[in-house]
């Protein structure tokens, strides 16, 4: 009798353990896509060989040397382009119920298109925060650098609290150093987004970000009340008329060689609804008030790899 439960607290003692080793694994998160050159995985204190269709978990960390470059996918659909000699961990990946990427880039860069989550990139010196939007992220010694390619992501010095953050749109750049908030954000050089697009991508997915600028004018209703709402309502025309101007350039834009949006736009609601959704994420550039009441208004636009995807990704189904 004592032999048999001997046995069965031996077997008690060996699905407790096994079990609570399966609980605390890692779960996957993604794969890596693409491989270029030579890279390794980091896991659980052991080394591995990053490759094609290899994939992630949580807690994993990914380096890249020497002229070598990587794509991965996760399950979130967001995709991560890291240049050579890069460094990122993934910290968390829907930890906790929590709908939101987390990742720690030690060094290097990173080209992101963010997918349905919400998505953290954490250096030695800032945050970066965004939903639904692609741009550039590097760490160049003490510094960190963002490139916004599509919509708008929030920077920060890495330690600040929650209200110091700066939004940066797209076509603009901004730097944190140690202990400082992000600097102003300026146009960004095409040299620079050339440069990490060669680091990040294969030659054919090298595309944009391609700035589009549109002039709206309005004028203020007859039926104005007082001067300053016809300022108002004159402005608001502007906007709307400088949108659709947008909305014009945007369905002439060549994807491919033998894309063009309308091809697009004018098959497919679906296409149609994105294509207007990148619009309204479309910001003002400069305001003016001519002599005679007309307002006009400069808006802008950034077409980047998020908006290329889109439509390739289109045409894949095809």
């Amino acid at each position: 009798m004592s032999r048999i439960l001997a046995i069965l607290a031996s077997l008690i003692f060996f699905c407790v353990g096994v079990c609570g080793q399966a609980s605390a694994a890692p779960s996957e998160v993604g794969s890596i896509r693409e491989m270029r050159g030579t890279g390794e995985i980091l896991r659980e204190k052991q080394k591995r060989e990053a490759q094609k269709n290899e994939p992630v978990f949580r807690t994993d960390t990914v380096r890249t040397f020497d002229k070598s470059r990587a794509k991965l996918l996760f399950i979130d659909d967001s995709l991560v382009m890291v240049g050579e000699k890069s460094t990122f961990r993934i910290s968390e990946h829907f930890r906790d119920n929590k709908n939101i990427s987390v990742f720690n880039l030690v060094d290097g860069v990173m080209n992101v298109i963010v997918g349905k989550s919400g998505f953290e990139v954490r250096t030695p010196t800032a945050v970066t925060a965004a939903r639904g939007t692609s741009y550039l992220v590097w760490v160049d010694g003490n510094k960190t650098g963002l490139a916004v390619t599509e919509g708008k992501v929030d920077f920060s010095e890495v330690n600040a609290p929650p209200d110091r953050k700066m939004t940066i749109p797209a076509g603009r750049t901004s730097i944190v150093e140690v202990g400082k908030p992000p600097v102003v954000a300026v146009r960004t050089n095409p040299d620079l987004i050339k440069r990490y697009y060669e680091q990040t991508l294969e030659p054919d997915e090298r595309w944009g970000p391609v700035l589009l600028k549109a002039t709206g004018s309005g004028i203020a209703p007859p039926n104005a009340v007082n001067p300053p709402q016809a300022r108002l309502m004159a402005l608001r025309a502007a906007k709307v008329d400088a949108m659709r101007n947008l909305l014009e350039q945007t369905q002439g834009v060549t994807i491919i060689s033998d894309t063009r949006i309308e091809d697009f736009v004018t098959k497919s609601d679906m296409i149609k609804a994105r294509v207007d959704a990148f619009i309204k994420g479309a910001w003002v550039s400069e305001e003016r008030e001519l002599a005679d009441g007309t307002m006009e208004v400069d808006m802008e636009i950034a077409l980047g790899i998020g908006f290329r995807r889109m439509f390739l990704e289109q045409t894949e189904k095809r």
